[in-house]
């Protein structure tokens, strides 16, 4: 048999070298191990073994970080034990509201930012909505925001008149937390909607831009950059809006109107205390009256306006009975007092609706409109409110005057006459008020209604 030819083929072990015993993985063969490295000793597979670290140093590497992680101690070279980082303080919840309030109470006393945007609404085409987003940070703020430190809200107008001049949408913002404010505006494109831009800050158009909104002197800023710092309700700053110009307005009226039925009796030689108690009873009832009016229009919703119907109709209940139970002195001759002291009374406080941004007008370009704002859109309005107003001073002036020829005893038919024609004359001017109607049927009774006293008031003057 001829002789085998040896095999220079490695076998399935593998080669010498490779069926030697290997050290475990991750582990040095070596009798010496690198500066940082373990001896593997019986280190289990994958591990090794800590170093050893002279007293008073603290260990690094992956060793090390071990104990920070689960919240042990470390103690440093000074051997002092290493104080925690002081928490930062938590900056106030704004949606934690009092117990003790409600929550009327409590959105009177949050703190709100309300920024504005002016935007130029062109000079032709059809009335236009428009979107703003409103986007701020607080300032100050380091690390990671915190939820109220950060807000982005869009707020959409409708009604936007071109050719009506400088356009201001303010957006009430809530749910912040208290301090500075860096607040950014732009609008906001919407499917179908016409293209807008901001009114002009700068640049060519500077000279030509109206800084002051005719006849009102409500300047145009001309940065368009807010910063702002968060502000409770009643000091909120809106543009073409008076704080407290309703409060100090009505009070004023109610004033006028009680001295000026207080001379009006002492004119006449009549007895003050009687008719002076009961025209305050109807001031209090006519308040009561326009409060609760106002709630049940908005069905629940809203606590923060008047109706002058309620006033009407409380105060109403009241005169009338004192007219039943005898205010002291003939009932027409108090009706002579207490009218022209109504209705002049109510021209001085109508003005305050006009400041305060409630009862307002239509958007319009007309060149007798007033710039005006119902404290979201500010821009050129029909003044609602002074036209009111005016209707009131000149009815009362008419009645006041008759009652002065003609004395308080024979003036009670003229008084009817003077409240029906301010009510007809109202009924017309509701018509230029922006907010939508409540019931559809209201207007045309109440002018019916006046109507009727007009004629009753007509023919008893006729007949002396």
């Amino acid at each position: 048999m001829p002789p085998r030819k040896k095999n220079t083929k490695s076998n399935r072990r593998g080669t010498p070298a490779a069926r030697k015993p290997q050290p475990p993985t991750g582990v040095s063969s070596g009798t010496t191990s690198p500066p940082g490295v373990a001896p593997a000793g019986n280190v289990p597979v994958g591990l090794t073994r800590a170093a050893k670290v002279p007293p008073g140093l603290v260990p690094t590497g992956p060793a090390s970080m071990a104990p920070k992680a689960q919240g042990i101690s470390v103690r440093t070279r000074d051997t002092k034990p290493a104080e925690p980082p002081a928490a930062a303080e938590a900056p106030p919840d704004p949606a934690e509201k009092s117990d003790d309030l409600p929550s009327w109470a409590a959105k009177a006393v949050e703190e709100l930012l309300t920024p504005t945007y002016w935007l130029d609404p062109g000079e032709q085409g059809e009335p236009f909505s428009a979107t703003i987003r409103f986007s701020g940070q607080r300032s100050g703020v380091t690390g990671r925001p915190q939820p109220g430190d950060t807000f982005s809200v869009d707020e959409t107008v409708e009604g936007i008149v071109p050719g009506s001049g400088p356009v201001a949408i303010t957006a009430e913002v809530r749910g912040v937390n208290q301090g500075e404010w860096t607040v950014t505006a732009r609008p906001v494109g919407r499917v179908g909607s016409r293209p807008y831009r901001g009114y002009p800050v700068g640049g060519e158009n500077q000279a030509d831009a109206p800084r002051v909104p005719w006849p009102r002197h409500v300047a145009v800023p001309a940065d368009p950059g807010a910063h702002l710092h968060t502000t409770r309700l009643l000091r909120t700053k809106v543009p073409g809006v008076i704080r407290f110009a309703y409060a100090t307005l009505v009070s004023l009226g109610v004033l006028v109107g009680l001295g000026l039925e207080a001379l009006l009796l002492s004119h006449g030689h009549y007895s003050l205390l009687r008719p002076m108690v009961y025209s305050v009873l109807a001031i209090v009832a006519g308040v009561i009256g326009g409060k609760a009016w106002y709630v049940a229009v908005h069905k629940g919703r809203k606590f923060d306006g008047w109706c002058i119907q309620g006033f009407v109709a409380g105060a109403a209940v009241v005169v009338a009975a004192a007219a039943l139970a005898g205010p002291g002195i003939p009932a027409g001759a108090y009706l002579a007092a207490a009218t022209p002291a109504l209705l002049i009374g109510m021209s001085i406080g109508r003005p305050g609706c006009f400041w305060a941004g409630c009862c307002t007008g239509r958007p319009t370009a007309a060149r007798w409109g007033i710039w005006s704002s119902d404290r979201r859109l500010g821009c050129r309005r029909a003044p609602a409110q002074l036209l009111e107003a005016l209707s009131a001073l000149v009815s009362g002036l008419a009645v006041l005057i008759v009652v002065l020829v003609e004395g308080l005893a024979r003036s009670g038919p003229v008084a009817v006459v003077g409240l029906a024609v301010y009510t007809l004359a109202r009924q017309a001017i509701l018509g230029l008020r922006a907010e939508p109607r409540v019931w559809r049927y209201g207007r045309p009774v109440t002018a019916a209604v006046a109507a009727i006293a007009l004629i009753v008031g007509v023919v008893l003057l006729a007949r002396g």
